[in-house]
């Protein structure tokens, strides 16, 4: 099959301009050959400020207000387009075939990553909880996508990109140290972005502070597999408790390619709930029960989580009959397989 051209759409005020920032790109990466038959467009121009609101009409968090919601979506379609179109790049810089091409993508994703960098995005004005959570989420799959590509940054690149993401990464901690702020799913995407960061940037202390997240979710899993406070939301229970999976089965496989297992935290905590969880998607009524209420359907086993783990363990097979999930996400870092070939890469060299 024919590689895809990285060809992203982009808004400029000229096509002067547009057509400058190109060959900027290309003449500031020193292309190879084999790179530059790769097309690196411009990425857009960073967004350092996120203005939310939240879209929830209950206390539970569980019934959405369909307008509120649209007017979320139009406000994350920046960021959105741009996270979607790094982590394309930087699964394309990992996998793309013939492998000639992959040092082209490999640049292209550096190139947009050091843009919004160089552009402080992120790191503007915050207007709500549902902002802080935005930055939060973005964070863990520019880290993500940073980590697969990360071998093509040179030291200028690293003295900008490392930073930035550190940076952003302590605002979004920082957040959490707030009197009665609730640690829930959104804690342990916390842990994810900041353990991203830690592998790709080298830091320990962000390593560190993901290890002690992933800690306080192995202590949150009940025997029973279940998260207490993930059970409190009413018809989305399920929803939040796969949507907690996410970025707890990837966290432990960062935590793999570091020598450490996670899986066994707390005797074996993240296996009770991914085997609950199984059991529920594959009968929700289960979840009716404990939650108390009917759980939303179409059901979702969400992104990436399943086929982690079940590389991870093939010995443990999740049910044939789990709901259908895509195996990439943005907030992953995109294709999950990319990323687990790029984790084996990690631990090779370290």
């Amino acid at each position: 099959m024919k590689p895809h051209r990285a060809v992203m759409p982009v808004s400029w005020s000229t096509t002067v301009a547009g057509v400058l920032v190109v060959l900027a790109c290309l003449a500031s990466l020193s292309f190879s050959a084999a790179a530059a038959q790769v097309r690196c467009a411009p990425p857009p121009e960073p967004v350092r400020a996120i203005d939310l609101q939240g879209y929830y009409k209950d206390k539970a968090k569980s019934v959405v207000d369909r307008e509120a919601a649209a007017r979320k979506r139009a406000a994350v379609k920046p960021l959105k387009s741009y996270l979607n179109a790094v982590t394309r790049l930087a699964d394309r810089a990992v996998m793309a075939r013939p492998a000639l091409r992959r040092e082209g993508y490999g640049h292209c994703t550096i190139f947009w990553l050091r843009s919004w960098a160089e552009g402080g995005a992120y790191l503007g004005a915050m207007s709500s909880k549902q902002a802080e959570a935005q930055r939060k989420w973005d964070l863990a799959g520019l880290a993500l996508a940073y980590l697969k590509v990360r071998r093509y940054a040179g030291p200028v690149d690293r003295s900008i990109i490392d930073p930035w993401l550190q940076e952003i990464a302590d605002r979004a901690r920082a957040i959490y140290d707030s009197p009665g702020k609730i640690r829930n799913n959104h804690w342990y995407w916390l842990g994810l972005g900041l353990g991203a960061v830690g592998l790709a940037t080298g830091s320990e202390r962000h390593w560190g502070e993901a290890r002690n997240i992933m800690r306080d979710a192995a202590r949150d899993i009940g025997s029973d597999g279940l998260l207490p406070k993930e059970l409190e939301r009413g018809k989305r229970a399920l929803h939040y408790h796969t949507f907690s999976l996410m970025p707890l089965v990837t966290l432990a496989e960062l935590a793999s390619a570091k020598g450490e297992d996670w899986y066994k935290l707390n005797g074996g905590a993240l296996h009770r709930l991914v085997n609950a969880m199984a059991r529920s998607l594959v009968n929700p009524a289960q979840m009716d029960r404990l939650a108390g209420v009917a759980q939303e359907r179409p059901l979702r086993s969400r992104a990436g989580w399943s086929q982690l783990y079940e590389t991870r363990f093939p010995d443990r097979r999740l049910p044939t009959n789990l709901p259908a999930s895509k195996p990439h996400h943005r907030w992953l870092g995109g294709n999950v397989s990319a990323l687990r070939r790029a984790l084996s890469d990690f631990a090779s060299s370290n």
